[in-house]
């Protein structure tokens, strides 16, 4: 009886080692805002689980960069924007604190994100991740008319929001307010009237959004992060 109990109980114990990952990422979605002359670089930490050197891989699944936009991925080391797969180690229980996705705006305002999937290549479909990396920039000089105070640049409020989202625009140069999700897709857009107007949003799943904000030529004046909260 013993024997048996002790069989089975290594069996369950087998079965679940097998079940957990080999490693683990600090988030499954990273963000960042920066400025237009540099990089924004939003990363993770990815922790080897085991006693022994594991192999991972990540690949890009989707790229969605403003105009003038490009991006790269660093895992040990940078790549060109060209390398969209890449396999690289772990030492046992090595930490990576930067693994990461390097934004370059190239000096124009905007947004971007890059989906990644990430995996031990030993055991692809019982350990793949998807990984969400976003950045937003804007312009760091400019006149009082491009914003280059914080108290005049235009914003949308409460954030959180709820229901309804408001935007303060001193010189009235906001013609289009776009809301992006997390992986690029437009969700809604609305014109804007300065008159006091509210626009709602309620339909919107809780989360993190991009406001991309346009004046009546279609420039990007502002683009500001916000979170959707449902009570």
């Amino acid at each position: 009886m013993l024997k048996t109990i002790l069989i089975t109980t290594f069996l369950l114990v087998a079965i679940l080692l097998q079940g957990q990952s080999s490693f683990h990422a600090s988030t499954t979605y990273a963000t960042k805002q920066g400025q237009i002359d540099r990089e924004v670089s939003p990363s993770i930490v990815l922790r080897n689980l085991t006693n022994k050197t594991i192999e991972l891989s990540w690949e890009i699944e989707k790229t969605n960069l403003s105009e003038g936009w490009d991006a790269i991925v660093c895992d040990h080391q940078c790549y060109t924007s060209l390398v969209d797969k890449k396999t690289f180690k772990l030492a046992p229980n090595e930490v990576l604190h930067d693994f990461k996705v390097s934004f370059r705006p190239n000096g124009k305002q905007g947004m971007g994100n890059v989906v990644i999937y990430l995996y031990d290549v030993s055991n692809k479909e019982e350990t793949e991740e998807t990984i969400i990396f976003s950045a937003a920039a804007q312009g760091t000089h400019a006149s009082i008319h491009d914003f280059s105070k914080e108290t005049t640049a235009p914003k949308v409020f409460p954030n959180p929001a709820t229901e309804y989202i408001h935007i303060k625009d001193d010189y009235n140069r906001v013609a289009l307010i776009e809301i992006y999700n997390v992986v690029g897709r437009k969700m809604s857009d609305f014109s804007v009237n300065h008159a006091g107007a509210k626009y709602d949003v309620s339909n919107l799943p809780k989360g993190m959004y991009m406001v991309r904000m346009r004046d009546a030529n279609g420039n990007i004046i502002r683009t500001q992060r916000i979170s959707k909260y449902n009570p």
